[in-house]
């Protein structure tokens, strides 16, 4: 299977949009207690708005014809102080259709936004992972991701 990663376009919002709204269910579904429930039409307004941001790329993989997973990118204008690298890139979002799991398209992605940022001169790249997660934890280490915080929650009731 080849697998074509391009920047997006508005084109692609609503494509991308059910994408992130699955990816969204996901979390819900495992953390009822942390996650409010989102609409897949919050998702379209969501993803326009990146789309249309300064600070934010969105990358599409394409196999088979159709959008087949996402990246939301966030490209840092200023630096941090007080870290080693001042400009991070950050991972917002990030999903793979369910019937293309395992294939690479996540890779593939990661790999784009990393060419992306280094294009731009950013040396490091960060991303948030929640722990119910494990696809998506595994394939983060196996790109060379480490662990630098565990944030933690409890619900009072």
């Amino acid at each position: 299977m080849t697998i074509e990663v391009l920047a997006a376009n508005e084109q692609d919002v609503a494509e991308i949009a059910k994408l992130s709204y699955e990816v969204g269910r996901l979390h819900d579904e495992a953390m009822p207690a942390y996650f409010m429930s989102s609409t897949e039409g919050e998702h379209l307004r969501i993803v326009s708005e990146m789309l249309k941001s300064s600070t934010t790329v969105i990358f599409k993989a394409v196999c088979e014809d159709r959008i087949c997973g996402f990246l939301c990118l966030y490209v840092p204008e200023r630096e941090r102080k007080g870290f080693v690298h001042s400009k991070t890139g950050v991972i917002l979002n990030m999903g793979v259709d369910e019937v293309y799991r395992g294939q690479g398209i996540g890779t593939a992605l990661i790999k784009e936004a990393e060419n992306y940022l280094k294009e731009k001169g950013i040396e490091a790249l960060e991303l948030g992972v929640y722990m119910f997660n494990e696809k998506a934890y595994k394939l983060y280490e196996k790109l060379g991701f480490v662990t630098i915080e565990q944030q933690m929650f409890k619900r009072l009731s």
